[in-house]
């Protein structure tokens, strides 16, 4: 794997330029072996730590390149670096009700393992499938690191709800796992809100370890380090002379104002790679004017993130410009009254990009740049020849794909279409995730045609490509849409189709189980889902949809004890009426009341889990809350009551 990732990413000088370090850079990362000892020694001995910098010091550099080669060169069980964001692309309806975070997260942390092992899992569910023991048979820690935990503690505009509920299961894990040594590395300006949600769960006693930039004592020594392992020659006086430069703060016409200490690890690298060329040439450093350089490059650095911004934000550069010239650099007057507005999403890329600063923190009422270095370059920059943005179908689908998850689903869309748009034919498998994303964009307006034709699209490509799983992913969406759209026969068409290419994927095989129960196949749904079971052992989704079966055929105590055993801690509503109405069977009333109370409120306006809830009221003798129930479930319309339902319905009503 690793000489694959080389060939892709062939390493010619000692800098790797704006990107973080990773595993494949462990050989050229330098200047933090103390920063790295002590937090290791920190992330070890402690249930919550938190890392904490100015952006772009370097944190996810630390953890890549650093930290996690040492924990795994001393066999400690660790995880890789996790994230609560996603550029994967999953047929939303072949997941129902998951949750993006969760399921981003466990992504991240579960490279080795297949989609079908990950989806449906809680973090907890995870994290006690990947626990171990010692010789001793005692219970060895977890190290599990969240990485630009920022991204998941701005409020979300669609996915609010899941934020919120990620970050309950997020703690409430970390208090029930006392072998779970948990990292969260986030920038400091957001450190405030980070304690806060910390306090809000509990108070975690946790340790805090601050990763500063570098001394110029330190990045002397990264350069001359970095270009002996790369057989570069270094210049002492121009080493010198480019951190001297680093450290100068200069006005829009070049003079210097003031000098400050510490060198930032990012505009290091930038400037670094910049000066030495790609291929290197020693030659073009040792002779680089550095005062017209080192801006020349910062200008550049600074020019590409904004084209990419404007790019994916589908910003004219001239409006971007306005507004940055206004709300960040304050030309021509304080942002605040800049016409030139910008959503938040574009102000947190360009945070992300590492350009400016969070406005809430440490004081600060205004937007301002990243780094004050960065002043001069950004006030010189001319919006006309800022640089094109990265070019290909593969920056465009990424770009939607964040524009999905930041709730902005006609950019993401118009995004998709231009990605297919210039989509080369031989890049089928980007080709399948372009036509997958616009099938989710149709499937979460509505547009339920539109989606299957999509999904089988991309299902099309896939076959293609010989990839198996994907094809019974995406023919499971679609058996899910004819599902909702009450065409069970379809369904259980399509889902037969996605068994037959991946026929132990477990995912699959639930969605046909719960198929064949819509359909008003209860038993043939017992058998597929029974058999997911005997064969996984632990499939808390196939467990939890058995448990619902049996709880509404009557077998109260067996459906009791699968829905115990899925140990979901946040009960979805179909879930918790089974419960309630399995607990009315058995006559245990005031707890089938309780549940009842949670789950109504939760049920909203889904006709078959109101009716379902009826049941349950009539069985614990609430003939007026039946047939209030009853009342709801025949006029709701998210899902509407079936034919056959109305029915019973009108017979229960009938009896109440």
């Amino acid at each position: 794997m690793t000489a694959i990732s080389e060939a892709h990413h062939p390493r010619h000088g000692p800098f790797v330029g704006a990107r973080p370090f990773d595993a494949r850079d462990e050989a050229l990362f330098f200047g933090r072996t103390e920063e790295i000892a002590e937090l290791t020694d920190m992330w070890r001995h402690n249930r919550l730590t938190i890392l904490h910098s100015d952006a772009a010091a370097g944190k996810t550099s630390l953890l890549r390149a650093g930290i996690i080669p040492a924990l795994r060169s001393a066999n400690e069980r660790v995880l890789p670096i996790g994230r609560a964001s996603s550029s994967r692309v999953w047929p939303t309806p072949a997941l129902p009700d998951h949750n993006p975070y969760v399921l981003a997260l466990l992504s991240s942390w579960g490279t080795d393992e297949p989609p079908s092992r990950i989806a449906g899992l809680s973090v907890d569910d995870f994290l006690r499938k990947r626990g171990g023991t010692d010789r001793h048979g005692a219970p060895e820690p977890t190290l599990a690191a969240i990485d630009q935990v920022e991204t998941f503690l701005r409020q979300a505009a669609t996915n609010e709800h899941h934020r919120c509920r990620f970050l309950d299961e997020l703690f409430e894990t970390l208090d029930e796992r006392p072998n779970l040594r948990l990292l969260l590395s986030v920038r400091t300006d957001y450190l405030d809100e980070l304690l806060r949600v910390v306090k809000g769960f509990g108070g975690h006693a946790y340790a805090e370890f601050c990763l500063r930039p570098f001394t110029p004592e330190t990045a002397a020594e990264v350069i001359r380090l970095s270009s002996e392992a790369t057989g570069n020659r270094s210049a002492p006086d121009q080493a010198k002379g480019m951190l001297d430069e680093l450290r100068t703060i200069r006005d829009e016409t070049g003079k210097a104002r003031e000098r400050t200490f510490a060198i930032d690890p990012l505009l290091l690298q930038v400037v670094g790679a910049y000066l030495w060329g790609d291929p290197p040439a020693f030659e073009r450093f040792a002779a680089a004017e550095l005062d017209i350089e080192v801006d020349r490059a910062l200008g550049d650095f600074c020019a590409r993130m904004l084209a990419a911004v404007a790019a994916d934000h589908e910003l004219s550069p001239s409006r971007l410009h306005a507004w940055l010239r206004r709300a960040v650099l304050f030309e021509g007057g304080r942002g605040a009254w800049s016409p030139a507005k910008v959503t938040a999403t574009v102000v947190h890329a360009l945070e992300d990009r590492h350009l400016i600063r969070a406005p809430h923190q440490n004081g600060l009422r205004m937007h301002a740049p990243r780094q004050r270095r960065l002043l001069g370059p950004l006030r010189r920059l001319d919006a006309g020849q800022w640089p094109p943005p990265p070019a290909g179908s593969a920056p465009l689908l990424r770009a939607a794909l964040q524009a999905d998850f930041e709730g902005e689903p006609g950019r993401a869309h118009r995004l998709a279409k231009e990605a297919a748009r210039v989509c080369p034919p031989e890049a089928m498998r980007t080709r399948a995730e372009i036509e997958s994303l616009l099938g989710n964009l149709a499937y979460e307006q509505g547009l339920l045609d539109e989606a299957i034709t999509r999904y089988h699209s991309a299902a099309s490509v896939y076959e293609a490509l010989h990839d198996s799983t994907a094809v019974g992913w995406l023919l499971a969406a679609v058996g899910r849409i004819a599902l909702a759209q009450g065409r069970q026969s379809t369904a259980i068409e399509e889902l037969r189709a996605a068994v037959s290419r991946v026929p132990h994927d477990p995912l699959v095989q639930t969605s046909f189980g719960q198929a064949l129960w819509e359909a008003d196949q209860p038993r043939a749904a017992l058998s597929v889902l029974s058999g997911v079971l005997d064969r996984e052992g632990d499939a808390p989704e196939a467990r939890r949809t058995r448990g619902e079966i049996l709880a509404h055929l009557g077998d109260a105590e067996s459906a009791l004890r699968d829905i115990e055993q899925s140990r979901s801690r946040w009960p979805q509503p179909s879930t918790r009426v089974a419960r309630a109405l399995a607990l009315a069977t058995l006559s245990r009333t005031e707890a089938a009341s309780r549940e009842l109370d949670g789950a109504v409120t939760d049920t909203e306006d889904s006709g078959p889990l109101l009716l379902s809830a009826a049941r349950a009221r009539k069985l614990i003798g609430d003939i007026t809350g039946a047939a209030r129930l009853i009342d709801r479930a025949k006029s709701a319309q998210h899902p509407p009551l079936p034919q056959d339902q109305l029915r019973i319905a009108e017979r229960l009503l009938e009896d109440s």
